[in-house]
């Protein structure tokens, strides 16, 4: 049974973040892990993974329910909105909850959705 209310959770990107995620995923697109190539890129920096910015979200939904996991069936939809940059700190808010959905966004520090997730929890 899902707790009363939707916990947010915070989590700071750092650059050394996101290296150790590129080391675990393999994933060394240079917009993540070269400064100087990320400079020059219509980002203007290095941005995260999309996966590190979503945690947040996922740590908030397995808080929710109070599991180590979602449960099997569970169908998760996310839109990217916007790019996380080292320094920014991401939080999950809960924007809807319709019976098994929930609708929710990871916001960075300055009020911007950087991405919006949907969750269908089987009962």
């Amino acid at each position: 049974m899902p707790a009363d209310e939707f916990p947010s959770v915070s989590e700071t990107v750092t650059q050394e973040t996101i290296d150790r995620y590129a080391d675990l995923s393999g994933d060394y697109n240079p917009i993540h892990v070269d400064q100087e190539a990320a400079a020059a890129s219509e980002f203007g920096g290095t941005i995260a993974h999309g996966p590190i910015a979503l945690q947040t979200f996922f740590r908030s939904l397995t808080d929710w329910l109070g599991t180590e996991a979602p449960p099997a069936g569970t169908v998760v939809n996310i839109t990217f909105r916007a790019p996380t940059r080292p320094g920014d700190t991401i939080h999950s808010e809960l924007r809807e909850r319709d019976g098994d959905e929930i609708s929710a966004e990871c916001v960075n520090q300055d009020g911007v959705t950087v991405i919006a997730a949907k969750a269908s929890i089987p009962a």
